[in-house]
């Protein structure tokens, strides 16, 4: 029989620029930029269906710790955690790191109890002290596939589980996502902390902030990478000891949430 056509494979990935990440972009819009995301993952739980393959995943390491690649502003793993010992009895130490760690950021972890790491982390070289969970939440789309190949790689070397989760899709549907994302970024700006006069400035009267997350939101559904080309990455990498799984999870009410989970075997759950 031929084999099924997927949507996403319809759609070819374009590695267009994204504003956040541009070497030249304001920093302070970059924060807002994060801010609002993190806001989007504690008040809608967007990445909710992620927990039990974090349990996984937490449950293959040698640590509980949990080491966030790409953090930004936080993310969800304050969300998560929360879930993670309401349903599945874990108690994970959050560590959080990014490629390029703002002051703004490593403050506001700070103020929610949690470390983030100063330094910068090379997500394709993670310095091998560092033995907790890997983790990477909506960042996979930032990095080419032969960048994503390498990420994969270091972690299976290290022989430390590895999870990245991503609710961008190449998809038609996934491409619509990014039309209410101005009307999203006005209806939670209430929300997000700190509410500076700046913000307000830049959501509601000079509405850039919302232009700006649509625009990137667009450009990170075209740059996602398909479940059948994670697939054919992670069977590229294989070797023994190690195993990887693609797969998408749900929720009621949730986003549907793309995945792919890398277990050490020796440590793997029977």
């Amino acid at each position: 029989m031929p084999e099924t056509v997927s949507s996403s494979t319809l759609i070819p990935r374009i590695h267009l620029f994204e504003l956040a990440d541009q070497s030249w972009y304001p920093q302070v819009l970059r924060d807002f930029g994060t801010d609002y995301l993190h806001a989007l993952s504690e008040l809608m739980g967007v990445f909710d269906a992620a927990t039990e393959v974090l349990a996984r995943g937490l449950r293959a390491a040698e640590t509980p710790e949990v080491l966030d690649l790409g953090a930004g502003g936080s993310g969800p793993l304050l969300r998560l955690c929360r879930l993670l010992k309401q349903e599945q009895g874990l108690e994970p130490r959050v560590v959080l790191s990014d490629p390029a760690p703002s002051v703004h950021a490593t403050e506001q972890a700070r103020a929610h109890g949690v470390p983030f790491l100063e330094p910068s982390v090379d997500v394709m070289r993670v310095p091998s002290e560092l033995r907790g969970m890997r983790t990477l939440f909506n960042a996979l789309h930032h990095f080419r596939p032969e960048q994503v190949e390498r990420m994969l790689a270091d972690a299976q070397e290290k022989r430390v589980p590895f999870a990245a989760f991503e609710v961008v899709r190449r998809t038609p549907t996934g491409l619509l996502t990014a039309l209410p994302v101005p009307l999203l970024v006005w209806l939670l700006t209430p929300f997000v902390r700190p509410l500076t006069p700046l913000r307000l400035l830049l959501t509601y009267v000079l509405p850039l902030t919302p232009l700006i997350l649509s625009w990137d939101g667009l450009v990170s559904a075209l740059r996602a990478h398909s479940p059948q080309e994670l697939r054919a990455l992670t069977a590229s990498i294989a070797r023994e000891g190690y195993t990887w799984e693609v797969g998408e999870v749900r929720k009621p009410g949730k986003p549907t949430v793309s995945y792919v989970l890398g277990l050490p075997e020796r440590s793997a759950p029977r």
